[in-house]
């Protein structure tokens, strides 16, 4: 039918945490398995953060939604965690029945409640990336990558200073035994340290959807 809105990925899991694309699904995947979780939690990919705005209101419209007990979302902060936070905020309080949380970190009191993290931190700018270099920052390879990034800083091109995350986690992903080539897959190869206290705060979020 013209017009008709695509149906909505269907709820099989009481537990609903949203991310901003396919890697970050994979990254949280793993480190929902390290954690005992993986049986308990969905993780939906949103398609990027623009679409937040689009694809949180058709929660409502899945199947399976009526059931859900917790909803957790994360999202890169980038340039700010303030307006971020902000932002997803602002799209929540425009779905009909649904609590937000007063606080990045925090869980509503509603039924579901809902949370949300702003990476990497709940507090600083940044992203899933710079999150996962902290978890590497005492490993051997991290010395490739501060050499890399010296040198290409020198360059007159260099990164611009919001993709230098970006640029570090694939340098040291290169130096890796069979190179994965995202976030996610570095997850799966294990090569991010899943007990890095850098990631407590996280960690300590996410199983608040228990």
């Amino acid at each position: 039918m013209i017009g008709k809105q695509p149906s909505p990925e269907p709820i099989t899991k009481k537990k609903l945490l949203a991310v901003e694309g396919k890697d970050e699904v994979i990254f949280f995947k793993e480190l929902f398995k390290q954690m005992g979780m993986d049986d308990i939690v969905q993780v939906l990919d949103v398609a990027g953060k623009d679409n937040f705005k689009k694809e949180m209101p058709l929660l409502k419209r899945a199947t399976g939604f009526n059931d859900i007990e917790a909803i957790a979302i994360i999202r890169d902060a980038d340039d700010s965690f303030e307006n971020a936070f902000k932002s997803v905020i602002n799209v929540l309080e425009k779905i009909e029945d649904l609590k937000v949380p007063k606080k990045p970190g925090e869980f509503s009191q509603g039924n579901p409640k809902v949370g949300v993290f702003i990476m990497p931190d709940n507090s600083n700018p940044g992203m899933l990336e710079d999150l996962c270099l902290e978890t590497v920052k005492d490993k051997e390879e991290m010395k490739c990558v501060k050499q890399f990034l010296a040198c290409a800083k020198k360059l007159k091109n260099p990164p611009k200073e919001k993709d230098i995350p970006k640029a570090q986690v694939q340098t040291f992903l290169a130096v890796m035994p069979d190179v994965p080539n995202s976030v996610g897959r570095g997850a799966q190869k294990k090569f991010w340290n899943f007990d890095a206290a850098e990631l407590k705060p996280l960690k300590d979020f996410l199983s608040k959807l228990k």
